[in-house]
């Protein structure tokens, strides 16, 4: 569970090579792509097809909880934003 921090939506359509899509992605988030992207070791062809990447800030692990049951622990009075990837 987190914040969501930053969002990456306009990657170059150009981009050619597995170099320059990380050399993107470290400028955008300013942070290295195989310290912080799950997935990082999986080919350029399947990286190459995503249309956006995103940052989550204030990370924690919660385990055995359901969606409705954060919602009424925090005493939410509207649905959480989720995003799953």
């Amino acid at each position: 569970m987190g914040n969501l921090g930053k969002v990456w939506v306009d990657i170059p359509d150009d981009i050619d090579s597995m170099e320059e899509l990380q050399s993107y992605f470290n400028r955008f988030f300013g942070v290295s792509w195989n310290d912080v992207l799950v997935g990082a070791e999986k080919s350029f062809g399947h990286h190459a097809s995503y249309d956006a990447y995103f940052a989550v800030k204030n990370l924690k692990a919660v385990t055995d909880m359901t969606v409705e049951q954060l919602l009424e622990q925090k005493g939410a009075v509207r649905p959480l934003n989720i995003v799953a990837g």
